[in-house]
């Protein structure tokens, strides 16, 4: 099973809920997957944001740029010598190939970054 997971455009972060949040921290995307130039800028992203409590900074860079990942499972049985055969669930999470990685540079973070403060203001 594969789900595809985007963030819409009217999402806001102030309005994550908790169950949200403790999903994210145990089947959200890691930094591992994603590709270098977005590694680049989720660092451009992190010096320039102040980080928020309830929040992990890589969840608030996936909403603020909006990025797209797949999530995907698969049962697996688990067998010991000396217990019964166990059912679990296994789970990957991976980059989507077809993201337009021009969309998310360190250049369009900083600039997003600049016109969100001067509309906050």
């Amino acid at each position: 099973h594969s789900w595809f997971f985007c963030f819409d455009k009217t999402f806001k972060k102030q309005t994550i809920p908790y169950w949200f949040v403790d999903w994210w921290c145990f089947y959200g995307p890691i930094e591992e997957i994603l590709p270098p130039l977005i590694i680049e800028a989720f660092n451009t992203f992190t010096k320039h944001i102040k980080s928020l409590t309830l929040c992990p900074t890589i969840l608030s860079f996936f909403i603020h740029c909006k990025l797209s990942w797949i999530m995907y499972w698969d049962y697996v049985i688990e067998e010991s010598p000396q217990t019964i055969p166990s059912l679990h669930r296994q789970f990957w999470i991976k980059w989507w190939n077809k993201y337009d990685l021009s969309k998310c540079t360190s250049e369009t973070i900083l600039i997003s970054l600049k016109s969100k403060t001067h509309q906050d203001q």
